[in-house]
C-alpha cells in the first residue's frame, strides 16, 4: 500500500472509532435513563457486637423519606443525600453509599457504641457514647452498659438527644466526660468490674454499691483523672488483701476520700486475730467515733492501699 493509501485508511479507522465511540455513549445514556434501582444491599458494620440498627431500620428510613430509591432512575438517586439521611439517625456514626452497574444501591454503615447509661431522679436516661453524644434508650435491644444514676445536674431536657453545645452546656459536658472517664478507668480492673453493682451520683461525689455486702463505698468527686485511678488501685488492692476476714458482712460504709487510708464504718468490736494482726501498723482517724451500746458504729482505719 501506498502512503496516501495507508494515510487514507488511517483516517477512515479513526473516523470510524469516533462514530462506535459516539453510538456507544448515546446507547449507554440510553441504558442508564431505562435503568432502575431494583433494591438495596445493606451492611452493618459491626452488626456482629450492636443491634441498634439493622436493614430493616435503613429500609424504613429511606421508605418514609422522600429519598426513596425504589423504581428509580439510577441517575436520579442522590447518594449524598441518603448518606446524610441515615447519619442523622440516633445511632449511626458513619454511612457510605454508591449505585454499582446493576442497579443495586449499597449502603455500608457503622453504628454508634455506647458506653454508660445515665439514669437521672430528675428523668434524663440516655445512653452516652465516646464522643459525648446523647442517644436514647431502646428497649429491643438494650446496652449491657455501666449505669449511673442519682441526682445530676442536667440543664438540658430531659427528651433531648445528640450532641451537647459546648458554649450552652459546659458544665453537663464537663460532668458527663468525667462520668465517661470514671467508668472507663473501673473498667479497665476486672476485679472492680465485677464488684461494683451501682454507681451513683450525688453533689459533686460519685459512690460505689459493691454486689456483695451492706456497705457503701463512697468515693468522692471524680474531677481529677490521677487522683480517681490512684483511689480505684486502693479500693481494689483493699478488696483483694482483706476480703477473706469476712469483715464486708458488717462494713456499712467505706471512705476512700482521705489519702492514703481506707476508712470502714460499722466494724464489729471483737476481730478475727489475723484481723488485728493485720492492724498492728495501722493509726486511728481522725473521725473515730465512740461504740455505741451495741458496739455497731466503729471505725477503722487502714494503710496505704494502692497508692
Amino acid at each position: 500500500m501506498s502512503p496516501r493509501g495507508r494515510n487514507i485508511f488511517n483516517i477512515l479507522l479513526l473516523v470510524l472509532l469516533v462514530a462506535y465511540l459516539v453510538v456507544a455513549a448515546r446507547y449507554c445514556s440510553v441504558r442508564e435513563g431505562e435503568l432502575r434501582c431494583a433494591e438495596l444491599q445493606i451492611e452493618i458494620r459491626d452488626s456482629a457486637r450492636h443491634r441498634f440498627v439493622t436493614p430493616d431500620h435503613v429500609r424504613r428510613w429511606l421508605a418514609d423519606s422522600a429519598l426513596s430509591p425504589i423504581g428509580m432512575p439510577l441517575r436520579e438517586i442522590d447518594v449524598y443525600a441518603i448518606e446524610h439521611l441515615i447519619e442523622a439517625q440516633d445511632y449511626v456514626l458513619q454511612a457510605d453509599a454508591y449505585i454499582s452497574i446493576d442497579g443495586l444501591l449499597h449502603v455500608t454503615l457503622t453504628q454508634r457504641c455506647p458506653l454508660l447509661r445515665v439514669v437521672s431522679e430528675t428523668g434524663h436516661n440516655f445512653y452516652l457514647d465516646s464522643t459525648l453524644v446523647l442517644l436514647p434508650p431502646q428497649a429491643e435491644s438494650p446496652a449491657a452498659v455501666p449505669v449511673v444514676s442519682g441526682r445530676l445536674p442536667l440543664g438540658f431536657p430531659t427528651d433531648y438527644f445528640g450532641r451537647l453545645d459546648e458554649k450552652k452546656f459546659p458544665q453537663e459536658r464537663e460532668l458527663l466526660y468525667n462520668l465517661l472517664n470514671f467508668v472507663h478507668q473501673v473498667d479497665t480492673d476486672r476485679f472492680l468490674t465485677a464488684l461494683a453493682s451501682q454507681i451513683y451520683y450525688d453533689k459533686g461525689e460519685m459512690y460505689l454499691l459493691p454486689r456483695v455486702g451492706k456497705q457503701i463505698i463512697r468515693f468522692g468527686p471524680v474531677t481529677d483523672t490521677a487522683e480517681v485511678a490512684a483511689r480505684l488501685r486502693k479500693l481494689s488492692k483493699f478488696y483483694q488483701t482483706a476480703f477473706g476476714d469476712q469483715w464486708w458482712r458488717q462494713a456499712s460504709e467505706i471512705d476512700l476520700r482521705f489519702q492514703g487510708q481506707v476508712v470502714c464504718k460499722g466494724m464489729p468490736v471483737t476481730e478475727p486475730a489475723n484481723r488485728r494482726s493485720s492492724q498492728n501498723n495501722t493509726t486511728p482517724s481522725s473521725q473515730d467515733a465512740a461504740p455505741d451500746d451495741e458496739d455497731t458504729n466503729l471505725e477503722t482505719t487502714h494503710e496505704i492501699y494502692g497508692q
